[in-house]
């Protein structure tokens, strides 16, 4: 699906709008049932790439765009959801008695929901979320970017920290897309 073009953005979401509430998660992000986090982390970030609603900001069809951004929500619901084990677990009974989503009621609202939540500013989380994906995809260098872009918005987040040095450990390694890791303090 990368790089879609608005005709065949219109005609996936024209295709999924109608079944959504019909869709597991599973079902959503493409990956068999019992998948496990790493195939749901990849799938996930795979979608959000191809669907994320700002790559779409100039769509003159609102009504498309709305429907846009609600698969594009139910895509992260089902992301938060398969990646942490006791909603999965919830989902999973839930799933069992019929149900396609998991509700508020369904499971515990406790700590964060996505480990973005704990970055303040929208930009720090949006560079994190552009390097997750780099990250998914192995753009090691596209990761560092993003990662220092989003430590310019929050120079004290650990979670930033943490993924930076994942891609410039990736960078560095034999058969990562360059020699040293780039300095970047």
């Amino acid at each position: 699906m990368a790089g879609m073009s608005t005709e065949q953005l219109a005609a996936f979401v024209r295709q999924i709008f109608p079944w959504l509430d019909q869709l597991s998660y599973y079902d959503l992000l493409g990956v068999p049932s019992g998948s496990d986090q790493t195939a749901v982390r990849t799938a996930f970030y795979r979608l959000a790439a191809d669907l994320h609603p700002d790559r779409y900001h100039t769509l003159a069809d609102r009504a498309l765009k709305e429907q846009l951004e609600i698969i594009y929500a139910r895509v992260c619901e089902g992301y938060r959801v398969l990646t942490t084990p006791d909603k999965r677990a919830a989902y999973e009974r839930a799933l069992n008695q019929g149900k396609k989503r998991l509700t508020v009621t369904d499971r515990e609202s406790r700590g964060l929901q996505n480990p973005e939540d704990s970055l303040k500013h929208p930009e720090a989380k949006k560079f994190f979320r552009m390097g997750m994906i780099c990250l998914a995809r192995k753009d090691w260098k596209g990761a560092i970017m993003n990662f220092n872009f989003a430590r310019t918005f929050e120079p004290a987040a650990a979670l930033i920290a943490q993924k930076l040095g994942e891609a410039q450990a990736a960078l560095g390694k034999p058969g990562g897309a360059g020699g040293t890791p780039p300095k970047t303090s």
